[in-house]
């Protein structure tokens, strides 16, 4: 499907302005909708949290946006394909063998402010008996982890620190570990206050892991004991006396067997996490679908989900397109078939457009930037296919030309249609200026047939054209809207205007050229419509139809002699390889 790129700025729009996992859903929604593929139960939940976020009052007490940027550092993530929303599946596996306890105190912060979160999100449904049953049971999907926080907060402090008490054997470490760091101190200050004479300073300094004294370096062999290090000037050795060795040993076992409890404490921290790994996902499953809401609603100041028809018709009230600042919203209604016409820079792209995105996102069942809108589709029950013609589809890298890509895009829309010969697929066809880059009178012909062979195959079809045979050919056939214009102030009004055939005016954006050029322009104009004209047109088709013929009728003399030399060479070398053969043998 050939895409535009209006789908790719709102992408960009929404990864800006959302958390990290938001972007990863982002991506995966944009994955769906780029491949016209629905999620089940995607525009119940959606649009019920639409509605909870445009109540002040939620806005106030219960909605949050959730800090989760660590948590993907921490963990890997994959999103498992499902045929709906309770059915996919976020697959987390942890980036490190363990986690240190400032990381594990960062998990259990975000699964408590999910779960305070949940509370209040589900007491405020609840107390004000709100019927979104289904947003409601997609939060209430989680688990609320009594277990795992209590286990996380038991052993690890509100700074990260593992806890002192969290086990009877490192509150007896420590104990033994404080006392030291009292006593060690204390028992070189002794030593210091009595061979002042011989310190560089009277401070107690902590070298390689051991207590030492500040001795001037001329007076090492004074005393007995281990220079644990130099200063840079070579002035000042960091001198452990004799005395105060076995103290420090024992203080680095001790604090060895610190970090061989901290580890064993942390190593059971982390097998908890993996217990609830399963959990987990679905916690930061439902947190990304709430990001990426939080970010997609944010496009619009209003949104409506589609009603179903079985009218095949398309109704779609104040229509706006996201990414146009001061969008003037548009009305688009039509039964199979709309051809907007009327003057150029009027919006008629814009409304094209604007229809694609509206059909692309209902499609993958999330709301439409509407006041009302009513769908031929269910996006739950039914396939939907959006095909999108552009003005110039040419692929400079192929050689294919204007025209050529037009037909190239067509045949593969025709494919399409065959292969739905039940009809399961609603196909919506959006063109603009279908056979664009050829003769006028040949394009509108061309646009004439393509546009009622996609009809015949029950194909939605929305087109813009500035071809008058074609306009007149279908006014009246298919529903017709003008984009209106104001003739007086030479301005558009970006509207829509039904029923209507307005002239395509290009001369409305040549009024700053000179009036030379302009009235050449009408003289051109009623030459063109002259019958001298016409009949002069006529004696150059049928030039070109007896030119045409002269060289197809050359093409077979040609042909044919191709055929006779390759007869004849054909004649020759079986002539020369039975004589070659004889003289061998």
């Amino acid at each position: 499907m050939q895409q535009i790129k209006e789908l790719e700025k709102i992408k960009e729009i929404i990864i800006n302005q959302t958390s990290n996992l938001g972007k990863i859903l982002t991506d995966y929604i944009f994955s769906k909708i780029s491949k016209q593929e629905n999620l089940t139960g995607l525009k119940e939940i959606s649009f019920e949290y639409y509605q909870l976020i445009s109540n002040q009052e939620f806005l106030s007490k219960v909605h949050k946006r959730f800090n989760d940027n660590y948590i993907t550092k921490l963990f890997s993530i994959e999103i498992i394909e499902g045929e709906s929303i309770q059915s996919l599946v976020f697959s987390i596996k942890p980036n490190y063998s363990i986690f240190d306890a400032k990381s594990i105190l960062t998990i259990g912060e975000f699964i408590q402010s999910f779960v305070n979160y949940k509370k209040l999100f589900l007491n405020f449904i609840s107390e004000n008996n709100l019927p979104y049953k289904n947003i409601r049971n997609f939060v209430s999907s989680t688990s609320n982890f009594k277990d795992l926080l209590n286990t996380i907060f038991y052993f690890i402090d509100s700074k990260g620190n593992i806890r002192d008490d969290a086990t009877v054997e490192l509150k007896k470490i420590r104990q033994e570990i404080s006392n030291l760091i009292k006593y060690i101190p204390n028992k070189l200050h002794e030593f210091i206050r009595e061979n002042n004479q011989y310190l560089v300073s009277n401070e107690v300094s902590y070298r390689n892991g051991r207590y030492v004294i500040l001795l001037n370096s001329q007076y090492v062999s004074n005393f007995e004991g281990i220079v644990q290090d130099y200063s840079w000037t070579h002035k000042t050795a960091f001198f452990e006396p004799h005395f105060i060795i076995n103290l420090n040993n024992k203080l680095t076992i001790l604090q060895n067997m610190e970090n061989i409890e901290i580890q064993k404490i942390l190593s059971h921290l982390f097998q908890k996490i993996v217990e609830n790994i399963e959990n987990i996902g679905t916690l930061i499953k439902v947190c990304s679908f709430l990001e990426f809401f939080n970010s997609y609603f944010s496009l619009s100041s209003y949104f409506c989900l589609a009603e179903v028809n079985q009218e095949r018709k398309v109704e779609i009230k104040n229509l706006i397109n996201p990414l146009i600042k001061e969008c003037v919203p548009i009305d688009i209604e039509f039964n199979e078939g709309l051809m907007i016409v009327g003057p150029n820079s009027g919006g008629k792209s814009a409304a094209l457009k604007s229809t694609f995105l509206a059909l692309m996102f209902s499609a993958c069942g999330l709301p439409i930037f509407a006041t009302k809108a009513s769908l031929p589709f269910n996006s739950n029950t039914e396939r939907i296919k959006v095909f999108y013609d552009i003005p110039d589809p040419q692929d400079i890298t192929l050689n294919i030309s204007t025209f050529s890509g037009h037909v190239k895009y067509w045949k593969y829309i025709i494919e399409n249609l065959n292969k739905d010969n039940l009809g399961k697929t609603k196909i919506f066809i959006i063109m603009d200026e279908p056979a664009s880059g050829t003769e006028p009178i040949e394009a509108s012909t061309i646009t004439i047939a393509i546009i009622e062979y996609f009809l015949s195959k029950q194909a939605f079809v929305i087109f813009i054209t500035h071809y008058d045979y074609v306009k007149n050919y279908f006014y009246k056939k298919i529903t017709t809207a003008s984009v209106d214009y104001d003739f007086q102030t030479n301005h558009p009004k970006y509207k829509l205007v039904y029923n209507t055939l307005l002239p395509s005016l290009p001369t409305n954006l040549l009024s700053s050229l000179p009036d030379s050029i302009l009235t050449r322009i009408n003289e051109l104009k009623n030459y063109f419509l002259s019958n001298e004209y016409q009949q002069k047109l006529k004696e150059i088709y049928l030039e070109i139809n007896s030119i045409k013929q002269d060289i197809q009728e050359k093409q077979k003399i040609i042909e044919q002699k191709i055929r006779e030399i390759e007869e004849e060479k054909f004649t020759i070398k079986q002539k020369l390889k039975n004589e070659l053969i004889h003289k061998l043998y």
